[in-house]
C-alpha cells in the first residue's frame, strides 16, 4: 500500500492510498495531523498513546480506523498468532486475491493440506516442491524409480550426489532443505492395475495428482480418478499426454466438474484422428523429404523434454491446486491445453459432464 499526500490551498492534504497488487485507489481531504496518525499506526503503539502524541481525540482515532479497515488500507494483526516471515510477499498476494479472508488466514489454510504425488519426475517433482514453497505441510510421494544421469537434465531435486537414490528419498530430501518442517511420506511401489489404492492415498488427503506415465498415463489417471472420485478428493492430472510435455493439465473435483470417464470420452472424440509423429535414422541423415512417406528404423530413446517444458507444465498445474485449496471456484471451465513450441500456440480441448453413471452417483 503506497501513500501519497498532496497539500492544499486550504491548509488541508489530500491523501492517496494506492494498493499496488489491484491499482485500486482512495482518496480522502483531511487535516495536517491525520499524517502523523498514520505514521504512528505501525502495530505497536495504541490508540490511546496515539492520542497523547498527536493531543487527537481517541474517538476520532477510531473513526479514521474504521474508515481505513473497511477499504482493507489497514489491518488487525493477532499478535498470538506467529506468521513465518518466508511467505511474507505470498501472504500480501493472498490479501488481494481472496475477497473477504485475510492473507494469514489463507496462508494457514494452505499449509493444512495435504497432497498426494503419484510420480515424482520432473512435473510432479517439480510440483512437490514448489507446493512445499507456497507452504504446503504434507505430502505422500509415490514411485519407484531410482534416479539416473539422464534426470539431472529435467529434475530440479538430481544432483550428482544423488545419482542411484530412490525418487522419492531425494526429493524428501530436498523438499526438507527447504522447509524442515514438511510431513513426507515416502511409497516406493510401481502402481499396477490390481494396485490397492487404499495402501497409497490416505483417507485425510486433500488432492491427489497424477503424472505417472507407466504403463500410460490414460491408464494409471482412470484407475486414480475413479478411486478418489468415490472418496470425494479432488483430483489433478498433470504433466504431458500422449508425451506432450507442455501440457496445462485438468482439475477433477466431485460433485463439481466431469468425472475421470467423462474426461477420457472427451480425449477420445478429440484426439480420434490424432497420430503421433516420430524422427527417424533417414531424416536425420537427410534422406527422407517427404514426411508422409512410411518408414521404420525410428529412433528408440523414449519420451523427453526440456526442464523448461516441464516446470511449465508444473507451475500452471500447481497454480491452479493453490487457487482450488484456498476456496476459489476454478472449476467453471473444463479443458486442457497444450502449448507447442514448434508452432508457438496453444491448442486446447475441452471437455463436458456427459451425466455418465459415475458422475451421477
Amino acid at each position: 500500500m503506497d501513500i501519497y499526500t498532496l497539500p492544499l490551498n486550504n491548509g488541508q492534504y489530500k491523501i492517496q492510498f494506492y494498493r499496488i497488487n489491484t491499482r485500486e485507489r482512495k482518496s480522502i481531504e483531511t487535516e495536517e495531523v491525520v499524517l502523523d496518525i498514520l505514521s504512528l499506526l505501525d502495530g505497536t503503539k495504541t490508540l490511546r498513546e496515539i492520542s497523547h502524541i498527536t493531543n487527537t481525540d481517541e474517538n476520532s482515532i477510531k473513526k479514521l480506523l474504521k474508515f481505513l479497515l473497511k477499504y482493507g488500507i489497514a489491518i488487525e494483526i493477532d499478535k498470538n498468532k506467529k506468521i513465518d516471515k518466508r511467505f511474507k510477499r505470498q501472504i500480501s498476494f493472498f490479501d488481494d486475491l481472496v475477497p473477504n479472508r485475510f492473507g494469514e488466514a489463507t496462508q494457514q489454510l494452505l499449509s493444512s493440506k495435504k497432497i498426494v504425488i503419484f510420480g515424482v519426475g520432473a512435473v510432479g517433482g517439480d510440483m512437490a516442491i514448489l507446493l512445499a514453497r507456497a507452504g504446503i505441510k504434507n505430502f505422500v510421494l509415490i514411485d519407484y524409480k531410482k534416479l539416473s544421469k539422464s534426470d539431472m537434465v529435467r529434475h530440479l531435486y538430481c544432483k550428482t550426489n544423488n545419482i542411484g537414490k530412490l525418487k522419492t528419498e531425494a526429493l524428501k530430501e530436498y523438499i526438507l532443505k527447504i522447509d524442515k518442517r514438511v510431513n513426507i511420506a515416502c511409497i516406493n511401489k510401481k502402481l499396477i492395475p490390481r494396485s490397492n489404492l487404499d495402501k497409497f492415498i490416505p483417507e485425510d488427503a486433500d488432492l491427489v495428482i497424477n503424472t505417472a506415465d507407466e504403463p500410460y498415463i490414460g491408464h494409471t489417471s482412470l484407475k486414480i480418478g475413479r478411486y478418489v472420485w468415490s472418496k470425494g478428493i479432488a483430483f489433478y492430472i498433470a504433466g504431458g499426454f500422449d508425451a506432450h510435455s507442455m501440457s496445462t493439465g485438468e482439475l477433477i473435483v466431485p460433485k463439481k466438474t466431469a468425472c475421470i470417464d467423462c474426461y477420457q470420452n472427451s480425449f477420445k472424440k478429440t484426439l480420434k484422428n490424432w497420430k503421433p509423429s516420430y524422427n527417424t535414422e533417414q531424416q536425420q541423415n537427410g534422406l527422407v523429404e517427404d514426411s508422409n512417406e512410411k518408414i521404420k528404423n525410428i529412433i528408440i530413446g523414449g519420451s523427453g523434454s526440456l526442464a523448461q517444458a516441464s516446470l511449465f507444465s508444473a507451475s500452471y498445474g500447481v497454480m491452479k491446486i493453490i487457487f482450488y485449496l484456498i476456496g476459489l471456484d476454478v472449476t467453471k471451465e473444463s479443458k486442457r491445453g497444450e502449448y507447442l513450441p514448434n508452432r508457438g500456440v496453444f491448442t486446447w480441448v475441452y471437455f463436458t459432464k456427459e451425466e455418465c453413471e459415475i458422475c451421477k452417483r
